[in-house]
């Protein structure tokens, strides 16, 4: 009878390999195809999985497989033995040092085309085994219950289950509008001057339309919402095109700047920045492919003069 318990009791490896691969890339056929088995079998070894742990693992509709509450947990405990048995057989092959398999990347769509783009070109050449497959979204992602490897995403994530790790230093953002937007409506000198501006904000109708300023005294400024957009490309063709004063990251205004498309206005009250964070599972072993691409990614940005704080460009002079 001892004997028995043991044998009913005993991991299912195979199961849950198949539930992690499902869980990650969010299809029964995907994942078949990159277990190199059967869809069939790989949905048997997950419904035998859930029936031995006596709860549903996985949401099953026609268009997506998404974790559950408990799945979500499961997942997070099995990856970390994933990862241990994944670095073991690494270990063992003598590819220890060496970054292979696959990343799964999520990232901010503009972020994304301006900065990761030009890391991924460096990093497949470095590192030929491994696979990146890359999703641009500006959805909040969760590593775990979206199944990817890796996210990069401002703000940290409050998770326990989660590591967050800064990339670069902070992200300047500037207000900016078009030349011939400011000759027809004027330069704001305060932000309590946007009160008499349109505005073009990034987000939704429903986000509140506030801007927030560094410097002590300006406090929150309630802006008028000429446009509303959800991408940062097209919030700043919006001011290009004149249509009002807008916000937007250092590393697409400086370009317009640079050609006389945009100015800068209100730099004496600057927006707080924003930090970029690499998020992924948290794991006693983290990939190396993932471990990789983090320090290929932070050198980058680094240096990247997107992400720099740019001091002043006007100079004191002692009288």
């Amino acid at each position: 009878m001892i004997t028995l318990f043991i044998e009913m009791n005993k991991p299912d490896f195979a199961a849950a390999i198949a539930f992690a691969k499902v869980a990650e890339v969010g299809s029964f056929r995907v994942a078949a195809t990159a277990l190199s088995s059967p869809a069939s079998t790989v949905s048997v070894q997950v419904r035998r999985l859930e029936e031995r742990l006596g709860t549903t693992l996985l949401e099953r509709t026609t268009r997506r497989v998404s974790l559950t509450e408990e799945g979500r947990v499961y997942f997070e405990q099995i990856r970390n033995a994933l990862d241990v048995m994944e670095e073991a057989e690494r270990s063992v092959s003598g590819r220890a040092s060496k970054a292979g398999g696959k990343i799964r990347l999520g990232a901010p769509v503009d972020f994304g085309q301006a900065a990761v783009g030009k890391v991924l070109a460096q990093f497949v050449v470095e590192h030929p085994n491994v696979q990146v497959e890359t999703e641009l979204t500006n959805e909040r992602l969760d590593p775990v219950r979206d199944g990817f490897d890796l996210v990069i995403q401002t703000d940290p994530p409050n998770s326990a289950s989660l590591v967050a790790k800064k990339l670069g230093v902070p992200t300047r953002q500037r207000t900016v509008a078009s030349p011939a937007y400011l000759e027809r409506e004027g330069t704001p000198r305060h932000p309590r001057e946007l009160s008499k501006h349109t505005c073009i904000v990034m987000g939704t109708r429903q986000s509140p339309a506030t801007w927030r300023f560094s410097r002590a005294g300006s406090g929150d400024t309630i802006v008028h919402r000429q446009a509303t957009a959800n991408a940062w490309a097209l919030v700043r063709d919006l001011a290009v095109a004149g249509c009002g004063v807008a916000r937007l990251p250092e590393y697409l205004a400086l370009p317009e700047i640079g050609q006389g498309s945009l100015v800068a206005v209100l730099e004496a009250f600057p927006a707080p920045p924003e930090q970029m964070f690499a998020v992924y599972a948290k794991s006693r072993h983290v990939p190396m492919s993932v471990q990789a691409f983090v320090k290929a990614l932070k050198e980058f940005l680094d240096v990247w003069p997107g992400c720099l704080l740019r001091p002043s460009s006007t100079k004191r002079h002692a009288p």
